[in-house]
């Protein structure tokens, strides 16, 4: 998967509104508006003062745009690898149990 635009924003399934870390959410708790968090890569042809030296379809920068509400900022590859690996942990430790296979274990009569 290639990531060259916003790509990461939830509009059909918005995140839930904080409500203090006292709160437990649930899932009939309002939701955010869908604009809450983006993701984006920095493409190639983003360029700076004294400095063209990408082609316009090259491999992207190594930073990655992190956007919350209104509010950007800007990770770098160590800080991007971090977090994937906190938030696949997360996945693995909240991943619903799976439901055992049952067979049949009647004999026939003969």
């Amino acid at each position: 998967m290639s990531i060259w635009a916003t790509i990461f924003d939830l509009e059909d399934d918005p995140p839930y509104v904080y409500q203090g870390s006292h709160v437990l959410p649930a899932d009939d708790d309002p939701r955010d508006d869908g604009d809450a968090v983006q993701l984006a890569l920095v493409p190639s042809h983003i360029t700076r003062d004294g400095r063209d030296d990408r082609p316009e379809d090259g491999v992207p920068w190594p930073w990655l745009r992190l956007s919350l509400r209104s509010e950007d900022t800007v990770l770098g590859r160590s800080q991007v690898a971090e977090m994937h690996r906190a938030l696949g942990a997360w996945l693995e430790q909240t991943q619903p149990p799976t439901t055992p296979t049952h067979h049949n274990t009647t004999r026939s009569a003969r």
